[in-house]
């Protein structure tokens, strides 16, 4: 590839793959090799500078993830386009593109892709899947769910495949709301929309609480999905650092003095990605602190229902009474992912401007799909399902605490889950887990990136691996190759720590 000579340091702090990136993103910004150009591949790249060939693709998988490339199946990866138009117009050159400059800037922000990157990766079916964020398979109630629907077809089949209302199928509302109050929550029926996955709901509240360019506090790291919406609602996100009780209420007033956001996004349970656990004082400090600068409080609780051990804590809405806190939540976690229904509740006023937004999405969420979960729950499906895989979850979760402890080498830290459905893994700051997630991969075995869960462009010695998805023996199968490759790399750690990987405090 003309145009493309790289030079990259071995002895350097910075990450080869991450000079090779930026190397490449030089030459394209210099003009040394053009807009759409294809990349070499990757295995003649890494001959040609004598490096391993992993290294390589997580430098591709970098630029495409910033935006820089574009991975196209079975013909490789090419520079994306957009510094190419920008050179034409600057040259008064009509761009040969008939789609030069046609797309929004919602879906040209580096971080809009990294929820679709993060699923890929998740629904795949290659080797042993540490990486997803999705409940067993083979533990689906789907003969369950089959008579529930085949029930409601019987008795309601004309209601239910017909246009319903926008709200949602009324008695799954009303089902959603009282499993709230039993919960200790105020909550009504009328407050209820349901929605297409917890995903629609954060993005309805997104849209309807901040304009382009507003500003949103969330915990550092945080839900990939989350910052994928901002991205693309352009906000201006800023992460506030978590301890080991999760956001850090003095960093988040600091936070908040500077920023005055409207809006923080927080998971007190099973925070995902690290798995943390807001305690009930924490949880008081937060509201008290968003209170005093009048910020609007969104709660994402994705995973209560799946707690294995421990106490359940009420949720920040309980805590708050629903007057200044939005909850969300889904079924696709702790019950079927296929359905697509989660929820919000939120107080009126707030609640007839995501019903617009809603109507103009998708006029409402399938009357079908709804009314049979309704069915499935009122038979007492759901009940008998969450106390058949929080056992098995809890299995799984000790399987993967275990596997670590005799495969992974002393110096890394991970947490040790109560519910939800992966582990938190943090390993010593010069390992980069982005080019272990290559290595891992071509070995059989995918890991979560713990990169893509940060604002501020940390977290690359950080993995989220998920237990819930693989048996106990894949785990430990799993576990032990990461291993393996963890040890050959173990004597290469630096003592020096990389400057992108200090503690992102939110000041600026």
């Amino acid at each position: 590839m003309s145009g493309l000579d790289l030079s990259i340091d071995l002895t350097a702090a910075t990450p080869v793959y991450r000079q090779i990136a930026d190397r490449i993103r030089d030459a394209l910004r210099e003009g040394r090799i053009a807009p759409g150009q294809q990349l070499p591949p990757t295995r003649d790249l890494a001959k040609r500078l004598r490096v391993n060939r992993n290294t390589v693709i997580a430098a591709y998988d970098l630029l495409v993830e910033t935006g820089a490339a574009t991975g196209q199946t079975g013909r490789g990866t090419f520079l994306a386009g957009a510094t190419g138009a920008a050179a034409a117009r600057r040259k008064g050159e009509a761009p040969d593109d008939p789609w030069f400059g046609a797309f929004a800037r919602a879906v040209e922000g580096a971080g809009v892709g990294n929820l679709l990157t993060i699923y890929r990766i998740a629904t795949s079916h290659e080797g042993i899947s540490l990486a997803g964020g999705y409940p067993a398979g083979e533990l689906m109630p789907v003969e369950e769910f089959a008579r529930a629907m085949t029930r409601t077809l019987a008795e309601r089949g004309t209601e239910v495949l017909s246009y319903g209302p926008t709200a949602g199928y009324g008695p799954l509302r009303e089902t959603i709301a009282a499993e709230m109050r039993a919960k200790g929550a105020g909550c009504a029926a009328s407050s209820i929309l349901v929605t297409n996955g917890s995903q629609q709901a954060l993005e309805l509240v997104f849209r309807t609480l901040i304009d382009p360019g507003g500003t949103v506090l969330v915990e550092e790291p945080t839900y990939t999905g989350a910052i994928s919406v901002l991205a693309a609602l352009d906000a201006r996100v800023v992460g506030v650092p978590m301890d080991e009780e999760g956001i850090r209420p003095d960093l988040l007033a600091l936070a908040m003095e500077r920023h005055r956001p409207r809006v923080l996004y927080v998971q007190p349970t099973f925070h995902n990605p690290t798995t943390r656990v807001m305690g009930i004082a924490r949880r008081g400090e937060v509201l008290d602190i968003a209170a005093r600068f009048r910020c609007l409080v969104v709660e994402d609780d994705w995973a209560g229902d799946l707690r294995f051990d421990g106490e359940r804590l009420p949720s920040l809405h309980t805590l708050d009474g629903g007057r200044h806190v939005l909850y969300l939540s889904t079924f696709s976690k702790k019950l079927l992912p296929g359905l697509r229904v989660g929820w919000v509740a939120a107080p009126e006023p707030v609640f007839e401007r995501l019903l617009a937004l809603k109507q103009i999405e998708d006029c409402g969420t399938s009357p079908l799909v709804q009314a049979a979960l309704h069915a499935f729950i009122e038979s007492g499906g759901q009940e008998e399902h969450l106390a058949r895989v929080r056992s098995a979850y809890r299995a799984r979760a000790f399987a993967m605490d275990s596997a670590i402890r005799r495969h992974v080498p002393d110096g890394a830290s991970w947490t040790r889950p109560q519910g939800g459905l992966f582990t938190w893994v943090v390993l010593p700051d010069s390992l980069d887990g982005d080019e272990l997630f290559a290595a891992a991969r071509e070995r059989g075995v995918l890991v979560g990136r713990g990169s893509l869960f940060h604002v501020s462009g940390g977290g690359r010695n950080t993995l989220r691996l998920t237990f819930s998805s693989a048996s106990e023996e894949q785990i430990d199968s799993g576990i032990a190759i990461l291993g393996g490759l963890l040890r050959e790399r173990w004597p290469k750690v630096r003592a020096a720590s990389r400057a992108d990987d200090f503690e992102a405090v939110p000041i600026l």
